[in-house]
């Protein structure tokens, strides 16, 4: 069984080029059958007025941010953590955009204990934290 196109690139590139054309041209039959499934099964959807709804109870997550090493509530108050360390409330934290991932690691490990969901900060809200911060400053 020795051939001349046993090592040769481009019968390598040849035979992954046809095993991708395979592979999208099963992806899509699945997909034009599933569509056809699927249009057969909303022609005999009713919808039942008389049915209950159920609503998703949703929780409202307090706000936080973190801005120059310091937590803040969203009133510009500084926030002690200590205070809230085993809280069972849900909430958001709001950090700078030029965060380094090692202190949001930090800031992730030093609030393990509650239940808090990290967001990135818009910049209103770096614009309204760096005007009053130097308005306390300057008041002082």
């Amino acid at each position: 069984m020795n051939s001349d196109y046993n090592h040769n690139p481009l019968t390598e590139v040849a035979l992954a080029l046809s095993m991708a054309f395979f592979a999208l041209m099963v992806l899509s039959i699945f997909a034009l059958t599933q569509t056809e499934q699927e249009k057969s099964s909303i022609k005999s959807l009713v919808i039942n007025n008389s049915s209950q709804v159920k609503k998703e109870n949703k929780i409202k997550s307090k706000v936080m941010f973190y801005f120059d090493n310091v937590f803040y509530d969203k009133n510009f108050q500084i926030l002690d953590i200590n205070k809230i360390k085993n809280s069972k409330e849900t909430y958001i934290l709001a950090v700078p955009s030029k965060i380094s991932v090692k202190k949001l690691f930090t800031i992730k490990t030093s609030l393990k204990n509650l239940n808090v969901k990290i967001t990135q900060q818009t910049e209103e809200w770096e614009k309204a934290f760096n005007q009053n911060l130097l308005r306390k400053e300057f008041k002082k």
